[in-house]
């Protein structure tokens, strides 16, 4: 099976998500539909499409046989990048695959208010994106990275897991890290980029007490620090932060 071929195709008809799993037919979601192709997949189908996604990142499949789940993402020349989460669902290998395209969005094709974009112009203090999965945080980061670069001399850094969209050198500088590959986890990637000469950081995800606390750190030192959290709303995002951290503390928080 060409999955060189099924992607290609994918991202051909505007594809947002690739499913890879037994039992169905390779399919993607497009304009809200599922689109399904070919004929249902057997397990040694799955496996086969999986370890042609494996070749493609020059990474280990057997990360995912021992973890059982896997994250990462790989570029196709002309085609497109890709996001990948691998697991295993009724013993078989499985993938689900968020399409992301070589060329930035444009925001206002998206719809992003320009209320939001306009947050570029800030020089430092902690700018958080939130919502649920798959409502754009991201690609807002990456709208907001793009605008910086375009406008403003400066040096950014980014912490993703994985890195979703590349950003050329523009007036800026970009140094984009990639956990697991290019540094071992947020904390320590966002201890090191405080000693890279950073105006722009953006910490693809904040975690857990040590990479919040860090990332106030480093807005309260004069960065500007963009990041995102899976909450609703602004005082909900507030109550979150403040909650990671101890009693003790959460006073002067």
């Amino acid at each position: 099976m060409n999955l060189k071929k099924y992607l290609e195709d994918a991202v051909n008809n505007q594809a947002a998500d690739i499913f890879i799993v037994a039992g169905k037919a390779f399919s993607y979601t497009s304009n809200g539909r599922i689109i399904s192709i070919g004929e249902k997949l057997l397990p040694m189908d799955t496996e086969s499409l999986i370890k042609q996604i494996y070749d493609f990142a020059g990474r280990d499949i057997s990360i995912l046989k021992k973890d059982l789940d896997d994250d990462f993402s790989f570029s196709l020349a002309n085609i497109g990048r890709f996001r990948v989460n691998s697991f295993i669902q009724r013993g078989s290998l499985a993938a689900v695959l968020k399409v992301v395209l070589f060329k930035l969005p444009d925001p206002e094709i998206l719809g992003i208010p320009k209320q939001v974009i306009d947050l570029h112009e800030k020089t430092k203090g902690f700018i958080l994106v939130t919502g649920p999965t798959g409502s754009g945080k991201s690609t807002t980061l990456a709208c907001l990275i793009d605008k910086i670069n375009k406008t403003r001399e400066a040096h950014i850094i980014t912490l993703e897991e994985p890195i979703e969209y590349l950003h050329q050198h523009n007036k800026s500088i970009v140094s984009q890290r990639e956990i697991y590959m290019d540094t071992s986890s947020y904390e320590l990637g966002l201890r090191t980029a405080l000693r890279e000469a950073p105006n722009v950081i953006l910490l693809g995800e904040m975690r857990d007490f040590e990479t919040i606390s860090i990332a106030m750190s480093a807005a309260e030192t004069g960065q500007l620090v963009f990041s995102t959290l899976h909450t609703l709303g602004a005082a909900n995002t507030v109550d979150r932060i403040v909650d990671v951290f101890p009693a003790n503390q959460q006073r002067q928080v």
